[in-house]
């Protein structure tokens, strides 16, 4: 009997993403060896988030999961599909690198980036890009690496502003910060609940 190809039920794909989360390894290498054909493993998300099983393990730091998701998707499709993947947002925005970048995962976030080249310029529905997320949530190491790896600097006012409009100055107590930190604050909320590695 062959390796199912028909798309998964939801269930499936939600024991996929669990196993992702989980870091384990062996059962995602049993699963695509022997029931479930590696080419359905881009179409797995969870219910409610979107996540992907690359959101998952990369949100928990577990890099050889995220090695052998990125090989298996690779091998399993075309190029271009897999750039997609690895870009991928979830129902708020969120790429995989986002999330290793907020939990300050620098090995996923540096295989993600040197090896597969994901973006850390997407902005999720906050308008937060992976280098402010990892800047903002205290993560230096992260932070570091970004600033030398892309050479970018504080975004400016001409980053920011919308054409014809004044720059607007932010300082303590304005809405702007707050709707940030109210911002940052839910998506490590989301986070937290997904990261089951509670060190």
């Amino acid at each position: 009997m062959g390796l199912r190809t028909e798309p998964l039920e939801q269930e499936d794909q939600d024991a996929i993403i669990l196993d992702a989360r989980a870091g384990d390894l062996d059962s995602l290498k049993d699963i695509f060896s022997t029931l479930i054909s590696p080419k359905l493993l881009v179409s797995c998300k969870e219910s409610g988030s979107n996540s992907t099983a690359l959101h998952m393990a990369a949100a928990n730091g577990h890099v050889e999961t995220v090695q052998y998701i990125l090989e298996t998707v690779s091998r399993e499709n075309s190029a271009e599909e897999l750039k997609a993947f690895i870009n991928e947002v979830n129902e708020t925005g969120n790429t995989a690198l986002h999330w290793a970048s907020l939990n300050g995962k620098l090995d996923v976030v540096r295989l993600l980036c040197d090896e597969y080249e994901a973006d850390p310029f997407i902005r999720n529905k906050f308008g937060h890009d992976a280098i402010f997320e990892a800047e903002n949530s205290g993560k230096e190491d992260v932070e570091t690496y970004f600033l030398k790896k892309y050479d970018v600097e504080p975004e400016d006012d001409e980053d920011t502003q919308c054409e014809g409009q004044a720059g607007v100055q932010i300082t303590k107590g304005t809405e702007i910060e707050q709707a940030t930190k109210e911002a940052t604050d839910a998506l490590r909320e989301e986070t937290e609940k997904l990261n089951i590695n509670k060190d």
